[in-house]
């Protein structure tokens, strides 16, 4: 199958309204004729190839699979025109429907354990949905997702810690590197990938920045692995008897938990078996006349024996992106430059507040959704390391540009496609009022809200997580095969013979 050349993001400003529409989704034939037609739509939104002499060929619709997807986002963030159909919440309650089936039909042994996680951002954005705390909106929907047939309902901002040490860990590597210390390469700038649009954008339109790819997993991909792998040895089952569903803030999440590297030949299962957006949620409690407010209130279940079942939810420093900026640069300074500056404090120097005196921050050209964080060398004054935000499409363009030519002052930069980061991603909850303004506000609240959701602790300070390295990469934590193994992935250049989106860069 082929696509048309129109095949092309229209409006690289905003990742979230419907303005990036898949055009032209059609199939065309190739004739072996010379150039001269042209597509044209129909009244009723079929397409046309319209010959140099008039003739008019109506052209069938192109089957579009996830591996066909840029994550452009505009095919699924416009309501008339979703195309990602193998997952959602019926796939999650057809499951659960079955395992019900089989338990009345005595064959309970056959049933799989469902796994429900859920993303930080999707509790904020539930919270602002439906005016409740953060801590109360995961406990209701533990106790309705369990009342539903859901064995295990976890937080995970837990598989966040993980990747968040992790990755603290690999940019502190790669820095060495670049020093000449350890090795040598092509290590600095570590650009963050746990935002599956902007990977799958670099994959298919800007494969020479991979390298500089972050290879730490995400936390929904880290928290499939611990599930799939630590939480099923420990349950005594394999990993294809475990049902796992994420709820994420983000349709590109299902693009990411379909990718091959996340899928197990040896038990023919993915680690995330299905990924259900916070809407898609909000929505299943609608279809079901549940109301979050009345619902019952159950803790949510602890990965690691050091507990039943969580009180607490875990938070940390930082935006909506997930805090990678804010720890890693934290963690940086004290293992590269004997500097103690806490995640707090760049998270407040970040948002304008009063910082550290050896912090220096400046948003370019006035932009909230580009900003640079500057850690100064205490001995010297001179820049230690400088850090970046770049949110939205508008602001990936200006750094492709500079990596691509060589400009690239940076040491790391956290990077999601969405302007405002995870807060706006297009699973969330939406405005009643589809105005910008009121959308603006909206997204500016649940930021808020995902803000303040807790207390903040070190990653490294989480029991629970020293508990689940301990027990599941033995003495060598982090520093053994299987940790590197597990918590990492690889990224795969495409390369096209013509540019799929019409765009120079």
């Amino acid at each position: 199958m082929s696509f048309s050349g129109g095949l092309r993001l229209t409006d690289l400003n905003d990742y979230i309204t419907p303005g990036q529409e898949c055009i032209k989704p059609a199939q065309v034939p190739k004739t072996g004729q010379g150039g001269g037609s042209h597509i044209k739509v129909g009244q009723a939104g079929e397409y046309y190839e319209v010959t140099k002499d008039g003739e008019e060929t109506k052209l069938e619709t192109a089957s579009i699979t996830l591996n066909d997807c840029l994550a452009c986002s505009g095919c699924v963030t416009s309501a008339e025109t979703v195309l990602i159909t193998m997952q959602s919440h019926h796939e999650l309650l057809a499951v659960l429907d079955e395992n019900r089936r089989l338990r009345e039909a005595a064959e309970g042994d056959r049933a799989r354990r469902v796994v429900v996680t859920v993303a930080p951002q999707s509790l904020a954005s539930l919270a602002h949905k439906h005016q409740l705390p953060v801590p109360s909106v995961a406990r209701r929907l533990a106790g309705t997702l369990k009342a539903m047939g859901v064995d295990y309902v976890l937080d995970s901002a837990f598989s966040r810690d993980l990747t968040l040490v992790e990755s603290a860990r690999e940019f502190v590597e790669r820095h060495r590197e670049s020093e000449g210390r350890t090795g040598a390469g092509q290590s600095l700038p570590m650009l963050a990938s746990w935002c599956p649009g902007w990977v799958c954008y670099a994959e298919k339109t800007h494969a020479e920045v991979l390298p500089w790819m972050s290879t730490t997993r995400s936390p929904q991909q880290a928290m499939g692995v611990v599930v799939k792998d630590y939480m099923a040895r420990r349950l005594g089952v394999t990993p294809d008897r475990i049902y796992h569903v994420a709820i994420m803030m983000c349709y590109d999440k299902k693009l990411e938990a379909s990718r091959s590297d996340f899928y197990s030949d040896l038990y023919k299962t993915r680690d995330v078996d299905c990924v259900v957006t916070t809407g898609e949620v909000d929505r299943m409690l609608a279809e079901k006349q549940i109301a979050l407010a009345d619902a019952p209130e159950t803790a949510l279940d602890s990965l690691t024996a050091g507990a039943a079942a969580q009180d607490g939810l875990y938070a940390s420093a930082g935006t909506s992106a997930g805090g990678g900026l804010e720890y890693i640069l934290s963690y940086a300074a004290r293992a590269l430059h004997g500097v103690s500056v806490s995640p707090e404090e760049v998270a407040a120097a970040g948002r304008g507040e009063a910082a550290h005196p050896l912090l220096q921050v400046t948003a370019v050209r006035n932009q909230a959704d580009h900003r640079e964080i500057t850690l100064l060398d205490p001995a010297t004054g001179q820049p230690a390391l400088r850090f970046a935000a770049v949110y939205g499409f508008r602001h990936l363009q200006n750094l492709v540009r500079k990596l691509k030519s060589g400009r690239m002052g940076y040491h790391y930069v956290e990077v999601a496609a969405c302007p405002s980061a995870c807060a706006n991603g297009g699973g969330q909850v939406q405005p009643a009022d589809p105005s910008s303004a009121a959308k603006k506000e909206w997204v500016a609240a649940t930021e808020r809200i995902y803000v303040a959701a807790g207390p903040r602790a070190l990653p490294e300070d989480n029991p629970a997580l020293h508990e689940l390295i301990r027990d599941w990469f033995g003495e060598a934590g982090l520093d053994s095969d299987a940790a590197r193994q597990a918590l990492h992935t690889q990224f795969h250049g495409v390369t096209a013979k013509a540019n799929p989106l019409g765009v120079s860069w």
